[in-house]
């Protein structure tokens, strides 16, 4: 069948076919074929211009043939099996009515009306699409459409949706979705011939060449198909149906108002590449278009990433890997750019094997970026004019295989392995690759080339590379380099490509943008987690594979028993890791294969510090201490230039160690001086000149690749489902970002709920005041006070409300209050459950997420009770236990009684308030801040109640017995590496041990606090008599500077307090309390009953 586009005389001839069998009289049914029209094919576009220069077929191009190997448009897609056949005894009222399925029999003439109204063409649907008008069917096929792809489910169970709701929803056929997709979207592949052992593809100078100038294997079969091809999505379309969505506009103007701030480096925005585009005229093939680089503010930036995947885990006897290509738009915030809706699949090079010319498969890219350099014309909906739209590629992201392609250089085959500079290896002769150490080996010089020898050196003396000053490369030593490389001849030519690193020439230095080196920076994820930091552990455990056969023993091998301890460790750390931290950690030391990039970061930067301490010897522990502040500078937030340039000289030590411990500069101990390592010096330059590491790291790239495997099923055509896949992708995501009603219909994940302040469950709440921290159920309406935490809030309040008493607090309090079990910082925060809502019994329990970081103020001088009061911010960790909703009946103690009824109506004093309060029990002796130091502690101290907005976010922990036999916890707190929203003001805490139960562990310790008020009041607690009896007292300032309240603590349980106004309590510690009031209010209490005065 040829495919042209007309769907005039497709949708007449099916309707003539139909009405030819049904005068027959014979059972017929239409069948949907999946050819070539599918994806739009015969749909007109600009982005085949010139195809025939570079090799492209187009589907119009094809001759008729039943069959092809080309490309899954060509792949029919097999029928549903038909109904069966009504007996002829179908009217006997006694056939049952359903089958032995439970299912009402289909007959075939219903299956024929519902085949024929939902599957064939309507040209006046047709025409409705071509104008974007849509209807509600369109809305629905498309929804799910995007849910059968992205939940994966079979063309098979579409069809049994699509049947069994047929009179709920109207869901087009699999062969109309798709052609609507092709439509709406206005993505149609490029079909790109390539070699069946995927050498290259057909383009550039192998555009005429009918077989494979590598492995010779011809490039058609016998029916003139080609063996394999390599469909390319073009980008240009999608980057114009941004401008069709007014939301997508707006969000797409986050490049033109990022604020530069001077010294700064949080976006790519800050780099020295983009500021230097902006100031550079754009040239495309050497003609000067006479404008800057992002001079429009709907100039687009983004990023091209490569990688290869293996398709099947099973062990098989063919390799099954296949290499994506993708696209992020930089101009999105960095909270949009990375989710599945807006990535931009590129296509995918199909395997199994390697390319050997990977810039034959990117040869049509390069030219869809310089035609989006010279300016392609787009409709902008929100000014309802064209403009001329450009978007530039910046940035070549991948791991270190992808970008030896990328770049067309050598690595570790070359002479000068290394993309950023000229520094030399040294070839160890039994394992055939050149390796970089900073210093060369002191045992074998005659290794040593020419170029790393000192001649004036001392024999045994370390001689070789200043980390801080390497022979970095450039982009014009790199043309000078292949001027050289093209005058020579063949034999010269391979000699100079070995010395200088480099395979020749990359068609990717056409695109004006992009510049070899400084536009590929190094990837974070594939160096320091998969590559870096697996090694070490590594040798720590002593399973690296470079040290069999060396003479031993070595120290940074951990012994038996502490690989097993850490192991358990890790493990058992899930348990007290929030889930939102981390995914569960598998046992390190049993289960190493099982670690991906994410359980990688985690372990190194949190988990590592913790249990390797006391066990790993301290010389390793200190130096593995350096890479963990590597890492937390890498994975900040926010970063200064001169933070980067700091990070320079603490990488260049941490080099310089790693080879003095590990290396030592012993020949045969070169296999640790990889280029993994030596890539790591060039890190902090790299940030330097195109950003922090989350910009171009490939965490979105491996999502991306995770759907390309799902969907590779099938183990006969894998390469033509990935496609299939691939370009559904495409247009689905583009189609979301040009209609915005079909965008907000569709959630590719849990990440794109809407959530906010106006979007609560009904299992949440919040109470005026309390915007910023979300309370979640469980809920007990009516809690009853007990006893202690009563004490506790009323010395909340008495800290934070002075000018009544303690006593006066007491007794204001309710009797019941609201008991909440969760709560939700809202804007993106943490999830945090307090300790009385974790049932460990159940599997929901077996993540705790009830560790908090709080913030309070105390007196910086609470050790030395001469010293004056000076109030300082701190930091404190505990347990969160429970969240109390404490509704007052007016916002204090009333002591004057006989008030005018008139003044309380017009007062805002006496209207009820809700306080939101926080219990919490403290980590005992814990003053340090976790991000900065390791921080442990033993055991729980005392227990206070604070407003909850001081509640910052939701730490984690580590049980270890590295350094004491008993164990110790050490926090995990991740702040500095996630974004957190101002909290609002913070309160003064109540640290009064004597309020607290007699068996507080802190009841007997000196202690001494001092807080300032809003009001300026301050209080000052401290001392302990001989007797161990603690005694406190409050200052009134300046204001009232002789008026002293009194507190004593007995070591029996008893305590008494008194105020200056006369009021005084008094508690035996035994059940009996008694207070008075100077106006002769007050109560007695014995056991729990209490009888007023």
């Amino acid at each position: 069948m040829n495919h042209t586009g007309d769907t005039t005389n497709t949708t007449s001839s099916a309707s003539e076919d139909e009405d030819k069998e049904k005068d027959k009289g014979k059972d017929h049914m239409d069948i949907d074929s999946t050819q070539g029209d599918l994806s739009g094919q015969g749909l007109e576009s600009n982005y085949n211009d010139g195809s025939g220069e570079m090799g492209y077929r187009s589907g119009s191009d094809r001759p008729e043939t039943p069959s092809s190997t080309g490309s899954w448009l060509d792949v029919p897609t097999p029928p549903p099996s038909l109904p069966p056949t009504p007996p002829p005894d179908s009217d006997n009222e006694n056939q049952p009515l359903e089958d032995e399925d439970g299912f009402a029999r289909i007959t075939l003439e219903d299956y024929r009306e519902y085949d024929r109204w939902y599957a064939e063409d309507n040209i006046v649907e047709l025409n409705q699409i071509v104008a974007e008008i849509l209807s509600k069917e369109d809305l629905d096929s498309v929804k799910m459409g995007a849910i059968r792809l992205c939940g994966h489910i079979s063309q098979r169970d579409y069809e049994r949706i699509r049947y069994s709701f047929k009179e709920n929803v109207t869901l087009m056929s699999t062969y109309r979705l798709h052609k609507r997709l092709a439509i709406l979207s206005g993505i149609t592949p490029t079909m790109i011939d390539c070699c069946n052992n995927v050498c290259h593809a057909f383009t550039g100078r192998y555009a005429d060449d009918e077989a494979c100038s590598t492995c010779k294997h011809p490039r058609f079969d016998s029916k003139g198909k080609p063996y394999k091809v390599f469909e390319y999505l073009p980008i240009t379309p999608r980057f114009q149906g941004y401008f069709n969505n007014p939301e997508m506009v707006q969000a797409m103007e986050y490049r033109h108002k990022y604020k530069q701030e001077p010294g700064q480096i949080d976006e790519y925005f800050d780099s020295t590449n983009y500021k230097s585009l902006r100031e550079t005229d754009i040239v495309v093939d050497g003609t000067n278009l006479g404008v800057k680089f992002f001079q429009k503010r709907r100039d687009i930036a983004y990023m091209v990433m490569l990688d290869g995947v293996e398709l099947f885990d099973q062990a098989t006897n063919q390799k099954s890997t296949c290499w994506p290509i993708m696209a992020q738009n930089l101009n999105l915030p960095a909270s949009q750019r990375t989710k599945l809706r807006n990535l931009i699949p590129l296509g995918v090079i199909p395997g199994p094997n390697q390319p050997k010319d990977f810039d034959s498969f990117l040869s049509p890219f390069v030219e869809e970026a310089l035609e989006q350099a010279r300016g392609v014309e787009t409709y902008d909906a929100t000014t309802r004019k064209k403009f001329t739209l450009r978007a530039h590629p910046v940035i070549v992201s991948g791991d270190m295989q992808a970008i030896k392609h990328a770049t067309q250089m050598k690595g570790p085959n070359g002479k000068c392995p290394c993309r950023a500079c000229e520094i030399g290896g040294v070839l160890h002769s039994h394992r055939r690759t050149y390796y970089i150490p900073l210093i060369n080996p002191t045992d074998r010089p005659q290794a040593i080339p020419a170029d790393r020898q000192d001649p004036d050196a001392e024999l045994g003396s370390h001689t070789g590379y200043d980390p801080l000053n390497l022979p970095l490369r450039t982009a014009r030593q790199i043309d000078k380099q292949l001027e050289k490389m093209a005058a020579a001849t063949k034999t010269r030519r391979q000699e100079l490509a070995t010395e200088f690193g480099l395979n020749g020439e990359s068609i990717l230095d056409r695109i004006p943008s992009i510049k070899r080196p400084d536009s590929y920076p190094h990837e974070f994820l594939h160096l320091f987690l998969l590559n870096h930091g697996p090694e070490l552990f590594s040798l720590w455990s002593g399973k690296h594979p470079g040290l069999q056969g060396l003479d031993g023993p070595f120290e940074f091998v951990l012994a038996a028993n502490d690989l097993v301890a850490i192991g358990d460790e890790t493990e058992d750390a899930t348990r007290w890791f929030p889930a939102r931290f981390t995914r569960p950690m598998p046992n390190i030391h049993t289960a190493i294969v099982a670690y991906c990039g994410e359980t990688w970061c985690t372990w190194l930067v949190h988990i590592g510090p913790a249990v390797l301490r006391g066990r790993l010897p301290q010389e390793y522990y200190d130096h593995y201490l350096e890479l963990v502040d590597i890492l937390q500078c890498l994975l900040a937030v926010t970063n200064t230039r001169a933070r980067i340039e700091q990070l320079k000289v603490e990488v260049a030590h941490y080099v310089q160690e790693f080879e003095r411990l590990y290396y030592r500069y012993k020949y045969e101990h070169l296999f640790l001086c990889k280029l993994t390592l030596h890539a790591i010096l060039h890190v902090p330059d790299d940030v330097i000149r195109c950003g922090p590491v989350w910009v171009y790291w490939s965490f979105a790239m491996e999502r991306y690749c995770r759907e390309v495997t799902f969907c590779a099923k099938s183990k006969v055509l894998p390469y033509t489902a990935i496609s299939k896949q691939v370009l559904q992708m495409a247009q689905i995501g583009t189609i979301s970002c040009r209609f915005s009603e079909i965008r907000k219909a569709l959630l590719f994940g849990k990440n794109d709920v809407p959530i906010g302040e106006n979007a609560l469950s009904k299992m949440e709440r919040i109470y005026p005041g309390y915007e910023t921290h979300v309370l979640r159920f469980p809920c007990l309406r009516e809690f009853s006070l007990n006893r202690h935490v009563r004490q506790r809030i009323a010395a909340y309040f008495r800290t934070n409300e002075p000018e009544f008493s303690y006593g006066e607090w007491y007794k204001f309090l309710p009797s019941r209050c609201e008991r909440w079990g969760k709560l939700r910082i809202a804007d993106g925060g943490d999830h945090i459950r307090a300790s009385v809502a974790c049932n460990p019994t159940s599997v929901y329990g077996k993540r705790d997420a009830s560790f908090i970081r709080f913030s309070y103020e105390k007196d910086k001088n609470e050790n030395d009770p001469r010293a004056s009061v000076e109030m300082v911010s701190a930091i404190g960790y505990g347990r969160l236990d429970f969240i109390l909703a404490v509704t007052l009946p007016r916002k204090a103690p009333s002591r004057n009684r006989q008030a005018d009824e008139s003044d309380i109506e017009v007062d805002d004093d006496f209207e009820p308030r809700t306080h939101v309060l926080a219990h919490i029990t403290e980590a005992k002796g814990v003053e340090q801040d976790a991000t900065t130091e390791l921080t442990t502690y033993r055991e729980y101290g005392r227990s206070f109640v604070l407003d909850i907005k001081n509640v910052e976010h939701v730490a984690a922990r580590v049980f270890t017995r590295g350094v004491r036999p008993a164990g110790e916890w050490v926090i995990i707190d991740r702040s500095k590496h996630v974004a957190h929203v101002a909290r609002g003001y913070k309160l003064a805490i109540a640290l009064v041990s004597s309020f607290h139960p007699p068996t507080t562990p802190l009841a007997y310790s000196y202690f001494r606090t001092n807080f300032i008020m809003p009001n300026g009041y301050s209080y000052n607690s401290h001392g302990t008599n001989s007797q161990g009896n603690h005694y406190c007292s409050r200052d009134y300032g300046s204001s009232a500077p002789n008026q002293n309240s009194y507190h004593y603590s007995n070591s029996d349980g008893s305590y008494y307090y008194s105020n200056p106004n006369g009021s005084s309590y008094y508690n035996s510690g035994s059940g009996y309390s008694n207070y008075s009031s100077p106006n002769g209010g007050g109560w007695t209490s014995n056991g729990g009953s209490r009888q007023s005065k």
